[in-house]
């Protein structure tokens, strides 16, 4: 058998190796999320939804997105948990957002333009 045709061979189950490696990092990694929940943690959700567990149970998980306001979620759906030093900041208010940019007046739209 030449070095050739045991490369040939041997790459593509290597490459095989490493995904499956790869995926069981993942699949652990993900369980240990599951594991780790508990009430009054902040979680961000896969589709970017900010709350703090209320409740969980083997497949749901209820959580507060504001005052009274509980919302239910599947359990696969939480991406991960927000550090604390992030979850304890708050909301920003309106006064600690940044100025919104504001047009000069000579490029504001001109109503004699919208006629046309």
């Amino acid at each position: 058998m030449k070095a050739t045709d045991l490369l040939i061979f041997a790459l593509p189950v290597i490459l095989l190796l490493f995904l499956f490696q790869s995926q069981r990092k993942r699949t652990r990694t993900f369980t240990d999320l599951q594991d780790r929940l508990a009430p009054g943690q902040e979680v961000l959700t896969t589709s970017g939804l900010y709350g703090r567990i209320v409740s969980l149970d083997e497949r749901v998980i209820v959580l507060e997105t504001g005052p009274g306001q509980t919302v239910r979620w599947d359990r696969r759906a939480i991406a991960s948990v927000v550090p604390d030093d992030l979850a304890d900041a708050g909301p920003i208010r309106p006064d600690q957002a940044a100025d919104t940019p504001t047009l000069p007046a000579d490029t504001a739209p001109d109503a004699k333009n919208d006629e046309k």
